[in-house]
Parts: structure tokens; C-alpha cells; sequence
């Protein structure tokens, strides 16, 4: 039986009431409270909202609820711009209904265009789609059913697809379903101009918007001056004066990430590096165990400042403040979700960054409070570094050997005497596997001759931060010829 919550009001499905108590939702969110009413009487809707106010949800239960789940057919498209963005999205959803009846469907980059066909021409009622491989879908494969029943149509993160390079995708969309389409754009920020893009091509349209200040108040902001060269030391000094055992660590340029990622695994700290240039396999594994808490510090570039929901996180540190305020709403807004508490750490290292933290602190309305640090020595990082070193190693087996995880983490298990939380990230490419264990078990491994894997010797190495940059250049050369044979 249900019991009596702040959603009843709302006339969902009884399946989605029966997914909010199994999920513990009890009083509707301030944008869930404007959004849901709206939503179900077949409003066009743009709706500006921190991260972490349960935008996903608000769309999600009366978009769930308004399905015909008898038909066998596409009846809503929901557009993101990546693919991490389309897992997160398409498991909120399929949490939001109870039972096996709603059909969830996700097209994105990294599978075969006939893998992705295969989800399309399934008919599932909600398709989550990145638009650009919906667009190579459609351009390989018929697929003039898929209009026929969509009724619905949500941009997740709506300003980014409206930004150069999705702006076309999205408007082939666009001229694909019907006139009444009921549309829904929902960020955490949604700029005037593309305000007005979606104006002209849906109306009416109703406007929400909550304030970050409000939405924001749980979260204490500080701003921490670092001496020149001593961005690490000082950091090092903030995880240890605060006691900080998990963050999210922002920083800007990649070699940056690079240098941080390298410290702190040189303090001992698991760690790991998480931008653009890496594989797409290699982000979503990165990314998975950051979530279960198999990596405590994640070194992201601004790749994982929007739409990803790690719950638990308390602390977001900003190595450098970005020039964008958007960009800065997203980055802190990856803490002090649905109401919780977090800190925000802002290291200051020029006057630049003084600048753009005043101007995007006077826009926001939220004060922050200095933080005076002093820079860890040498001497106690030299104390620090005496823990087991998180390192990087490549094994000279792959894909074309037909190693699987399994087999490489039981190798770890047997020869290097390791649990199997203590084994980190493993990154199988083609020729070769990535690992992340401590030094200690590396350099026990080394000691031991005729090392095998399924019966295959394997070698080992140290990966370098110069390997890792070879490995980033490597893969940016791999994405530019898959758009020139795109293009061709």
C-alpha cells in the first residue's frame, strides 16, 4: 500500500508511486513541486535548476506516467550530450517505475551502428538518445517508424545541445515529430539566447526558474591563496587539515591533471585522472568505481562537471576557477545534492582567479569565507610518500588475446598477493592492459619470473605520465579519423 506523500497530488501512474517509496521520495523537490503539474497538463516547459534539485525526476515521473506502456512503440525521445549522460539518465528512469512493463532504450557512440539500430528498431517506449549517433542511425538504417508515436521530447542539459555542433542534430529532430509535440528543456543554466532558440521553435512555452542562491545555501564555499609553485603543497595541506577523504578535484589545462593525479598517487591516495582523451570504456570504469567508492580523489577536467549524479560527495575542490559562471555552477553543483551539505574548496593561484570568483560569487549571491592554509613542507610530503604509491601499469596482454577483467584480476589475486579491493582501474585496449595497484604489489610482481595470464607470458611496466599523454594523443588521433570517414 502506498503511503500518504507530497506526490499523491500529482495523479502518477500507481507504478510510479509504488518506484518513489521503494525510493524513499516523500516531499516533492522545489522544481519537482512547479514542474510535475505543468508537465502533466501537456505544457511546453524550460526549466532552470542547480544540479542536484531532482530535474531528472521531475520530467521522469509525469513523462512515465502519461506512456501508453500497452503500446509497443517510441513515445519520447530524451536528448543528452554524452554518453555518460544517456547511462545516468536511462537508469534514473527505469528506477522511477516499478515492474518490467516501461521499456528503456539508450543510442550513444562507442557500440556498432547496427548495435545501435538493434535498440531503435526494439521499439522501447523512452528512447535516450545523444543526437549525433541517433543522426548516424538514421543516416545507415530506415527508420521512419521511429516518429510515429513520439509525443514527447526532453533535452537534458538543453543549452548544451542547442550549443554549435548539436544545434543541427537537434533541429533534424525537431523536424522529424509532430507539431504538438509536448517539449521539455531542463539545466542548471539555460542562457538568454538559447532561451529564444527554443522560443522560436516550440510555443507557447512556459518559463521555470529557481534561484541558485536558494537551491545552493546548503553548500560552504572557501577560498584558499596559493603561493606560487605550490598548488600541490597546498592541496596536500587541505586534505590533511580538513580531514578530507573523498573529492571531486577540478582542474584545467591536462597536464595539470596529469601533475595532481600523479601527486596525490604519490601520497599514497587513490586516485585517478578523468577527461576527454581518455577511452570511452576507460571514463565509464573510471567513473563507475569513483560511484562505489573504489577511488577516493577523481581529477576531472570540466568533462564531469555537468549531469553526473555521485552520490555522496561532499567536497569539490576547484584547482582553478573557470572564466564561465555556468561552468562554475556546474562544477560545485556535483556536491550538496537534494538538500545535503558540501564544501566547496577555491584555490586561488592568480589574480584572474580572484576576479572571476568575486564575479561569479556576486551573481550567485552566496558569500564564501577564506580559508587560511599553510603549504605542506617537503619534508612531510617526503613522510606522506613513505605510503604505498598508487601506480599505473601496462601488462602486455589485450583484446586480441581474449583477456577479460576477470582474468587479470585473478592473476593479481594469485601472483601479487592482492584483495580484490585493492586492485584499481583495469583498462583492457587491443595489444595491452592498463592496471592501477599499489607500488608494493607492482614491484612484488616484478620479482617473479615466467609470469603468465591464461597460459600466455605477459611483461610488465611502469605507466608514465609521458605514457599517459602518448596514450591522450593516440586517442585523439582515433576520434579525427572517425570523423573524416564520417564526413566521407
Amino acid at each position: 500500500m502506498i503511503r500518504e506523500n507530497g506526490f499523491v497530488r500529482y495523479n502518477l501512474h500507481e507504478r510510479v508511486m509504488l518506484a518513489i517509496e521503494k525510493l524513499n521520495f516523500h516531499t516533492p523537490s522545489p522544481v519537482q513541486h512547479q514542474v510535475i503539474p505543468l508537465f502533466m497538463q501537456h505544457k511546453n516547459l524550460i526549466v532552470e535548476a542547480p544540479t542536484g534539485t531532482g530535474k531528472t525526476a521531475a520530467y521522469g515521473f509525469p513523462l512515465i506516467s502519461k506512456l501508453d506502456l500497452l503500446k509497443r512503440s517510441t513515445q519520447a525521445l530524451v536528448m543528452v550530450p554524452s554518453r555518460e549522460l544517456a547511462f545516468q539518465v536511462s537508469a534514473a528512469l527505469q528506477s522511477y517505475f516499478e515492474g518490467d512493463q516501461l521499456r528503456i532504450g539508450a543510442l550513444f557512440g562507442g557500440v556498432t551502428l547496427a548495435e545501435s539500430f538493434a535498440v531503435l528498431k526494439s521499439a522501447p517506449h523512452i528512447l535516450v538518445v545523444v543526437p549525433g549517433r541517433l543522426r548516424d542511425v538514421m543516416a545507415q538504417y530506415q527508420h521512419d517508424f521511429l516518429w510515429r508515436d513520439i509525443k514527447y521530447l526532453i533535452a537534458d542539459e538543453g543549452d548544451k545541445l542547442l550549443e554549435t555542433g548539436f544545434q543541427k542534430d537537434f533541429d533534424d529532430i525537431r523536424g522529424n515529430v509532430r507539431k504538438s509535440v509536448q517539449c521539455g528543456f531542463f539545466s542548471a543554466t539555460i542562457p538568454p539566447d538559447s532561451e529564444d532558440m527554443i522560443r522560436e521553435r516550440f510555443e507557447p512555452v512556459h518559463t521555470i526558474r529557481l534561484e541558485p542562491r536558494k537551491a545552493l545555501r546548503n553548500l560552504v564555499f572557501f577560498r584558499t591563496e596559493v603561493p606560487d609553485g605550490g598548488r600541490e603543497n597546498t592541496l596536500a595541506a587541505i586534505l590533511k587539515q580538513e580531514r578530507i577523504s573523498r573529492a571531486l578535484i577540478f582542474g584545467g589545462r591536462r597536464d595539470t591533471l596529469y601533475a595532481v593525479t600523479g601527486f596525490l598517487r604519490n601520497l599514497g591516495l587513490k586516485t585517478e585522472g578523468f577527461y576527454g582523451n581518455q577511452t570511452q570504456a576507460e571514463r565509464e570504469h573510471i567513473l563507475k568505481r569513483f560511484k562505489e567508492g573504489q577511488i577516493d580523489f577523481l581529477v576531472a577536467s570540466d568533462l564531469a562537471a555537468r549531469g553526473l549524479d555521485i552520490e555522496g560527495l561532499d567536497v569539490v575542490i576547484n584547482l582553478q576557477i573557470p572564466e564561465a559562471y555556468d561552468y562554475y555552477l556546474h562544477r560545485v553543483g556535483r556536491t550538496g545534492r537534494a538538500g545535503n551539505p558540501g564544501w566547496v574548496f577555491n584555490l586561488i593561484q592568480a589574480e584572474r582567479d580572484d576576479i572571476r570568483l568575486e564575479k561569479h560569487h556576486s551573481q550567485l549571491g552566496l558569500p564564501f569565507r577564506p580559508l587560511k592554509i599553510k603549504p605542506a613542507t617537503e619534508a612531510a610530503l617526503e613522510q606522506a610518500e613513505t605510503a604505498d604509491k598508487w601506480i599505473k601499469f601496462s601488462l602486455s596482454r589485450g583484446k586480441r588475446d581474449k583477456i577479460r577483467t576477470g582474468d587479470v584480476a585473478g592473476f593479481l589475486i594469485h601472483a601479487a598477493g592482492l584483495e580484490a579491493k585493492q586492485i584499481g582501474t583495469i583498462t583492457i585496449e587491443e595489444t595491452h592492459t592498463m592496471v592501477d595497484i599499489p607500488l608494493s604489489a607492482f614491484e612484488r610482481l616484478q620479482k617473479e619470473e615466467d609470469l603468465k595470464i591464461k597460459g600466455k607470458t605477459v611483461r610488465l611496466r611502469r605507466f608514465s605520465a609521458e605514457d599517459e599523454e602518448k596514450k591522450a594523443l593516440g586517442v585523439r588521433k582515433l576520434k579525427r579519423e572517425r570523423r573524416t570517414v564520417k564526413e566521407e
